[in-house]
C-alpha cells in the first residue's frame, strides 16, 4: 500500500507542469458562493411583456439571461482560481483602454511579434476603447494576458466580429504596459500576449488566439484549473435546468412534485445558503467585442481610484506582443 502511494504521489508529480496546483475541493465554498449567486440572479430575473412571445416569454428571459451571466461566472471563477498562484495578479476592475490609431498601425505593419523602443501611451485620448474581461500578470516572469472571456465563441467564428475583436486585442497589448506601469504601481511587463477563451472548449485555435476552457492551466500556470472550471460549469447546469425544467411544466399546465408546494417559485430552487446580493457582480451588458466610448483621461501624476499613477516606464525597451503562448514545466 505504501509503495503504491509513493508510485501515485510520483506520478502526480510528473504530470504536473507548473509549481502551483488547486483542485475544486480546496475553492469549493467560494465557487459554490459565486454558482449560487449567478443562479439567484437567473431565477429572479423580470422580463418585459413581449407580444409575440406571450406566456413563454419567461423561458425566453432565463434562456437570455443564462447567457449573460454565465460569461460572468467564468470570469469571476477564473479571478478565484488565479489567486491561488501568488505569482499571478488577476485584474477585473476599471481596464477601459485606448486603442489608437498608433498603436492599430503597429499592429497593421509588423508581424515579428516585437516592437522596440516604442512606448505606446496609456493616456492617449482616442474615440475607440477596449474593455478587457480580464488581465492576468505573471510577476515572476514579467509577462501578462489579456483575456476576452466568451460563453461560446460559436457566433463569432466565420465573422468579422472576431477579426475585429483580435485587433483591437494586438492593439491594447501594445498599450497595456504603460498602463500597467503608471495605474499599479509601476508593475512592469515585457511579454503581452492576447487569449479569447471559449467557455464551451471547441477545439482551440492558438495561432489565432482562440483558447479552450480546459487549458486555462496554461494560461494561469495552475495545475487543475480546467478541472475546477469543468466542475463548476457542470454544477451551474445542473441548477439552471432545474429552472428551466419548472418554467417548462408551468408552461405546459403540468403539476408540480407537490413536494414543492404551493407557494413554488423558480428562486426556491436556488440554495438559500448561497443567495446573496448581487451587488459585487458586474451588469456592465457585453456587447459583441467588449468596446465603448471613451472616457476623459487624468494629466499624468494624478490618481483614478486608489491606484497610483507613474510616469512611463524608460525607454527605450523590447515588447513582445501577439498570441498568448503556453509556458510548459514553468
Amino acid at each position: 500500500m505504501l509503495c503504491s502511494s509513493k508510485c501515485a504521489a510520483a506520478a502526480d508529480a510528473k504530470r504536473a507542469r507548473y509549481s502551483c496546483r488547486v483542485r475544486f475541493a480546496d475553492i469549493e465554498p467560494d465557487l459554490d458562493a459565486l454558482i449560487g449567486k449567478a443562479v439567484a440572479t437567473v431565477a429572479t430575473s423580470t422580463p418585459s411583456p413581449d407580444a409575440i412571445l406571450g406566456d413563454f416569454i419567461g423561458l425566453a428571459s432565463l434562456i437570455r439571461s443564462v447567457s449573460f451571466h454565465e460569461g460572468k461566472l467564468l470570469e469571476q471563477a477564473i479571478i478565484a482560481i488565479g489567486q491561488r498562484n501568488p505569482d499571478l495578479l488577476v485584474l477585473s476592475q476599471s481596464l477601459r483602454l485606448p486603442v489608437t490609431p498608433a498603436a492599430l498601425e503597429a499592429i497593421a505593419h509588423n508581424r515579428s511579434g516585437t516592437l522596440q523602443g516604442l512606448s505606446f501611451d496609456a493616456d492617449a485620448r482616442t474615440r475607440v476603447t477596449y474593455s478587457p474581461d480580464l488581465v492576468a500578470v505573471n510577476r515572476r516572469y514579467r509577462s501578462a494576458v489579456i483575456l476576452d472571456v466568451k460563453r461560446s465563441i460559436a457566433s463569432y467564428l466565420d465573422t468579422h466580429r472576431l477579426a475585429e475583436l483580435k485587433t483591437r486585442m494586438l492593439a491594447t497589448s501594445l498599450i497595456l504596459p504603460d498602463w500597467l506601469y503608471k495605474e499599479h504601481k509601476r508593475l512592469s511587463v515585457d511579454t503581452v500576449g492576447i487569449a479569447i477563451v471559449d467557455g464551451a472548449s471547441a477545439p482551440s485555435d492558438h495561432a489565432n488566439g482562440i483558447w479552450a476552457m480546459d487549458e486555462i492551466d496554461d494560461l494561469l500556470e495552475i495545475d487543475g484549473a480546467a478541472e475546477a472550471m469543468t466542475e463548476l460549469r457542470r454544477r451551474f447546469g445542473t441548477q439552471i435546468r432545474k429552472l428551466l425544467v419548472a418554467e417548462a411544466r408551468r408552461l405546459v399546465g403540468l403539476e408540480v412534485d407537490a413536494s414543492l408546494g404551493a407557494g413554488f417559485s423558480l428562486s426556491q430552487w436556488v440554495d438559500p445558503g448561497n443567495v446573496g446580493s448581487d451587488q459585487h457582480l458586474d451588469t456592465r451588458v457585453d456587447d459583441a467585442d467588449g468596446f465603448g466610448p471613451a472616457s476623459g483621461h487624468p494629466a499624468p501624476g494624478g490618481r483614478i481610484g486608489k491606484h497610483f499613477r507613474s510616469a512611463s516606464p524608460p525607454i527605450p525597451r523590447n515588447i513582445r506582443f501577439g498570441f498568448a503562448r503556453a509556458r510548459f514545466g514553468a
